[in-house]
């Protein structure tokens, strides 16, 4: 199984972290998942995972004191400095998540939107990161939809496993919708088609509708 199931993310990163940026930005959350993580942020310090170009990291900057964003592309990350390095609560972290450079329980929140890792390793390093009383904030693929049948080599089967996974580690798991909007369809099928290495007479709307799974970890659960 090829990483990202087919899609042509890991070399964008690298070629063009703005078509990534463009792609990222794209994504809208629903009202009703906005509200549903902004009333369970925990304390002042927030740690994004897989960050990118930190879209994401700066819709939720406003909530926090301090943030580590974290990410194992150091072109993503050079790009995310240029347009948001000068906001001093940012702390840009150049690693993988199975290797978090901070100290044990120096996070109040962890966020994870998307990204792929080697589950255990990652797991057991966002819970030692992780406060007692915090929480971990994980936004996956729900399952086959408009936008995932787009996708080169989706296997349903590994995301069930991953699933699974998540599960045997006490996160709680809740269904959302994600839009993904751009201003026409042109811009879409050149930026959909670029990510996800799809053909664009595939791609028929500027609006496509994304079921995805949050996963949430509430640090000291495992003792209730």
């Amino acid at each position: 199984m090829e990483r990202g199931f087919g899609t042509n993310f890991h070399t964008i990163y690298q070629k063009d972290p703005s078509l990534y940026h463009s792609f990222s930005s794209s994504e809208n959350f629903s009202p009703k998942l906005t509200k549903r993580l902004k009333e369970m942020f925990r304390g002042n310090v927030l740690l994004d995972v897989a960050c990118g170009t930190c879209h994401k990291t700066n819709l939720l900057a406003k909530h926090f004191s301090k943030i580590y964003a974290l990410d194992s592309s150091q072109f993503l990350l050079r790009y995310a400095k240029k347009i948001y390095g000068k906001n001093n609560k940012f702390n840009f972290l150049l690693s993988t998540a199975a290797h978090i450079p901070l100290l044990n329980q120096s996070v109040d929140t962890i966020f994870i939107s998307w990204g792929s890792f080697p589950l255990s390793k990652t797991i057991k390093e966002l819970k030692r990161v992780l406060v007692p009383g915090g929480v971990i904030l994980r936004i996956g693929v729900w399952g086959k939809d408009e936008f995932t049948s787009l996708f080169p080599d989706f296997d349903l089967g590994r995301i069930r496993r991953i699933q699974k996974k998540f599960k045997q580690e006490h996160f709680k798991k809740e269904k959302h919708i994600v839009r993904i909007k751009f201003k026409n369809l042109r811009i879409a099928k050149r930026v959909i088609s670029g990510a996800l290495k799809c053909e664009k007479k595939k791609i028929n709307s500027n609006i496509l509708e994304h079921e995805i799974i949050l996963h949430v970890y509430h640090k000291n659960y495992d003792s209730l």
